[in-house]
């Protein structure tokens, strides 16, 4: 998936049109989605039960570090009329550090000594499973609802309703969303002291109450909130990054995380249409929009307090014991 992702972003650099760049990164951003969830498959099968919601949260802010350094070339596409296309070509340089450093990692233990037995188990077993796949998946359909507009509308809300210029709005997400990084830190050494449930429901509810706000905010305030629901959000990111790895058995881990992160897209599709269809309602107001879906977090919140296990400190085999 690493070698092909990097491909098929590369390819679009060479595309002739529109239509072939559209499909060239459709299947790219699948492909690299699919090997972030096997890397934190990866993580959570090899680091030791104290360390898997630490290890998300170095993961997440690689990822953020790598999103960032795309970002810096975007300015080579101001050089020339096909300038753009370097941006895309660019990727080729990830299948340079998968050749050197892809088969250098081995197979996790858990998974070769999983294809050594037997993979039949009780119904008690398949039951739990279908549960919690229920479960995550709805949560994470509820929360893509929220995220993906509250996210994906904050420059159209910034510069159309608060009258932001490029420059005043390129301050406020840098100044916003760099502290960012301190609440993935921060939230993730908490997940594996206080647990996973507490923290992932304080920091998703206030997160999204504090976001919300923002959106029917203005001045120092609008600031203020949602520098606060950022950093409030990002907490939450690795004690609920590590319940998909961690709620599966090593057979199941990563078709059944595929599928939450599959309905999670829908979810933010169904999201930002729900939200532009609100605000066109409303006369082009984004804040109500958010406030109802802000909803949907809010009982993902309730439902990590009342229905998710505990993970922090237990052993993946102590959660899934078909795999003991």
């Amino acid at each position: 998936t690493g070698v092909a992702s990097c491909s098929f972003t590369a390819l679009g650099g060479l595309a002739p049109g529109l239509v072939s760049l559209g499909a060239s990164q459709l299947i790219a951003r699948g492909l690299s989605t699919a090997l972030g969830i096997l890397i934190v498959i990866v993580a959570a099968e090899e680091m030791p039960a104290r360390c898997r919601a630490w290890a998300a949260s170095v993961l997440v802010l690689s990822a953020g570090l790598g999103s960032g350094m795309a970002v810096w070339i975007l300015p080579v596409a101001d050089v020339d009329v096909r300038g753009w296309r370097v941006v895309y070509l660019a990727a080729s340089l990830g299948l340079i550090v998968i050749w050197r450093y892809g088969r250098r990692l081995p197979e996790t233990q858990r998974f070769n000594e999983a294809i050594d037995h037997d993979t039949s188990d009780d119904e008690e077993a398949r039951d739990r499973r279908r549960a919690r796949l229920t479960l995550l998946a709805v949560s994470a359909f509820l929360i893509a609802m929220f995220v993906a507009p509250a996210s994906g509308f904050q420059n159209d809300f910034l510069k159309d309703e608060r009258g932001f210029s490029a420059a005043q709005t390129s301050l406020f997400t840098l100044f916003t969303s760099t502290p960012a990084g301190l609440g993935v830190l921060v939230g993730g050494y908490l997940a594996e002291r206080r647990g996973r449930r507490t923290v992932g429901a304080v920091g998703l509810a206030g997160g999204t109450i504090l976001t919300t706000l923002s959106f029917f905010s203005s001045g120092s305030a609008l600031w203020l909130l949602t520098l606060v629901g950022v950093v409030m959000t990002a907490s939450a990111v690795p004690a609920l990054a590590v319940y998909g790895p961690e709620l599966f058995g090593t057979h199941d881990r990563g078709r059944a995380n595929g599928l939450v992160v599959t309905i999670g897209v829908m979810g933010s599709a169904v999201g930002l249409v729900t939200a532009g269809f609100v605000s066109d309602r409303l006369g082009g107001e984004l804040g109500p929009a958010l406030a109802l879906l802000a909803v949907g977090p809010l009982v993902v919140a309730m439902l990590i307090r009342l229905r998710y296990p505990e993970t922090a400190g237990l052993e993946l085999e102590e959660i899934n014991p078909e795999d003991a």
